[in-house]
């Protein structure tokens, strides 16, 4: 598996290739303004699902739970990364009171993303 894939013809198949249920995917947002911090990153899990016309694998983000395609967050995001991207924090981690500072928050994102990818790990097998 590639460190990251494009949103080319060739990067999308590879990836299509690549993947199995399970996987973490992870997404860099680059954020303009003085709010927080300059990037953020959010992860999605890919699960045993697929999309009824094409059969692609579907994904689901661990911060809000929806599920799509994972070519449409490829299209849409422009690039996808396999690894966790280091010291930049997670959108899931944000609380309500603006703190992204917090390794507790941190660490229930991360079981979330864990738990999700382990129940798809299982179900795929079946």
């Amino acid at each position: 598996m590639k460190y990251s894939y494009r949103a080319t013809r060739g990067d999308q198949k590879a990836l299509l290739r690549d993947i199995k249920p399970g996987d973490s995917l992870f997404i860099v947002n680059q954020h303009a303004g003085c709010w927080g911090p300059a990037q953020t990153y959010r992860e999605y899990i890919v699960t045993d699902k697929k999309t009824r016309l094409t059969g692609q694998p579907m994904v689901q983000a661990t911060s809000h739970g929806g599920i799509e395609s994972v070519v449409d967050v490829l299209a849409r995001e422009r690039e996808i990364y396999t690894e966790r991207p280091v010291g930049i924090p997670n959108v899931a981690v944000k609380n309500n009171h603006g703190d992204w500072r917090g390794s507790a928050w941190e660490d229930a994102a991360e079981r979330t993303a864990s738990t999700l990818a382990s129940r798809y790990r299982n179900l795929a097998r079946r």
